[in-house]
């Protein structure tokens, strides 16, 4: 018996051929797609046990945000006005002061906020790097969505060492890979080559080998010094620096890449390696003077480019079409106009974010045989009526507040807007506690007119080894580029 039918839908499959059926129904048994069909008469008397009528509804494949940290969740709007520099000393402050300061309690109530955000806002699966993931995978677990998790290793930025955080990554990957049927899955996630010393590169090749089948997740090419930081692990530049430990291959996922070149997407194609590109952070910030996503390059070598949204205290978004849209836009006053199509924007955010996330065989695409991972949208408002060529209207006009619906392995998370996995109302008490508590702490003054950081910066509160080690291994322009 058909568990759930949504029926006179829109459904853009984003199948192998593109197609897009005018009047269509889902048919969603034990969790998986059954079928994808022309809507029948039946269908709107159908007795299947839950029935959703998606007259002048579109329904697209769950959206994927490729590429997210989400411990400071808590922190909107707190540096939306600084500039790039100040804003990255107070994260660093955070980061070292915030767990012995705030406890988990702090955490806890970050990540049940960003899964609340994430689910209203049409994110069925999120590919997070964080310092906090055990408790990232039960939030994720328990509200219903899809995660790929990496504890973020980065022995230059954390007082722990490289030993004691490669400990703790294979603790993480035994515990919570595969967990929550198959819902929550580890990955391996060293922070890039500014903040990992060579034997955290070492260990990170060890977890590899004992780990094949897990993604490597990386930052890459996100400053323009990255080749002096990738020469003080012993290699010639970034790139160079996976290939040296067998971490170059279509298993391999390098965020930013800003500041790559022709020859670097090369070699990123040639080795199948997939590319998350985060558009709005740096844009947002300005942040130095700096070459610019070299889209066509990867464009002309075939790299799989897909989309994600960073750090919320960035620049306080969640809306991941909202990102794809910014992608565009930056990418043609960059480079000239058409750089993407409407529909190639959209399959970055389903299928090709899918397969850089190795599940394009289970979701991305509304097929039979895939995993239900759904979103109903609402395009019949007279904001979006009359329209044609629908990927534009989905691209350019839609926003997360026309989400209305959505579907995570066959369970409705979410339906006509009505949160149903999670008590909201419980999340956001804990999430206003707890943001208050993190002002008293650390000293933030916040109105609605905007916050103001402490007078002394909690930086200066901080141990200064992780700080250290990056200037011993990187010289005095580590400082110059991050923290200044």
């Amino acid at each position: 018996m058909t568990d759930l039918l949504i029926h006179d839908a829109i459904v853009v499959t984003v199948n192998s051929e593109n197609q897009i059926l005018q009047n269509g129904s889902i048919r969603v048994t034990d969790g998986a797609i059954s079928a994808v069909e022309t809507t029948e008469l039946g269908d709107r008397d159908s007795t299947a046990e839950h029935v959703i009528d998606a007259s002048g509804k579109v329904v697209i494949p769950g959206l994927i945000d490729s590429h997210r940290h989400t411990d400071f969740t808590l922190v909107q709007g707190l540096f939306s006005e600084l500039d790039g520099t100040e804003l990255l000393k107070e994260a660093f402050a955070l980061y070292h002061t915030a767990e012995p300061t705030l406890g988990d309690s702090f955490f806890e109530a970050a990540w049940q906020l960003a899964c609340l955000r994430q689910l209203t806002h049409g994110i069925t699966t999120v590919n997070a790097m964080d310092f906090t993931p055990e408790l990232g995978a039960e939030a994720i677990g328990e509200s219903g969505l899809r995660g790929m998790i990496g504890p973020e290793l980065a022995d230059f930025l954390d007082p722990a060492s490289a030993d004691e955080q490669l400990v703790e990554a294979r603790r993480f990957i035994e515990t919570y890979h595969d967990t929550y049927d198959g819902r929550v899955t580890a990955s391996i996630a060293p922070g890039g080559e500014a903040g990992c010393s060579r034997e955290l590169w070492e260990g990170v090749a060890e977890l590899r080998a004992d780990y094949p089948d897990l993604r490597l997740h990386t930052h890459l090419y996100d400053s323009a010094e990255a080749d002096t930081m990738a020469a003080g692990s012993g290699a010639d530049d970034p790139l160079d620096l996976l290939d040296r430990f067998d971490l170059l291959d279509d298993r391999t996922l390098l965020t930013h890449l800003l500041h790559a070149d022709r020859d670097n997407a090369r070699r990123i194609a040639d080795a199948g390696a997939h590319v998350l590109h985060c558009p709005t952070v740096y844009s947002y910030f300005q942040a130095g003077r700096q070459t610019w996503f070299p889209l066509p390059a990867l464009q002309e070598f075939d790299t799989n480019v897909v989309i994600g949204l960073d750090d919320p205290f960035w620049f306080d978004s969640w809306d991941l079409i909202q990102e794809a849209k910014h992608a565009r836009l930056l990418a043609n006053f960059e480079y000239g106009a058409q750089q993407w199509s409407s529909y190639d924007l959209l399959k970055m955010l389903t299928i090709k974010a899918a397969r850089a996330l190795g599940l394009d065989d289970q979701i991305g695409s509304l097929e039979p045989g895939k995993r239900a991972d759904l979103v109903v949208i609402d395009v019949d408002t007279p904001r979006h009526q009359p329209y044609s060529n629908l990927p534009s209207v989905l691209m350019n006009t839609v926003t997360a507040g026309d989400v209305e619906t959505v579907v995570v392995n066959g369970e409705i998370l979410m339906e006509e807007r009505s949160v149903e996995s999670m008590d909201v109302e419980k999340v956001r008490a804990a999430a206003t506690r707890e943001r208050e508590r993190l002002q008293t702490r650390t000293g933030w003054e916040t109105s609605l007119a905007g916050s103001t950081p402490p007078d002394n910066s909690i930086l200066r509160r901080i141990s200064a080894r992780p700080l250290l080690r990056a200037v011993t291994q990187y010289g005095r322009g580590f400082l110059n580029q991050h923290i200044r």
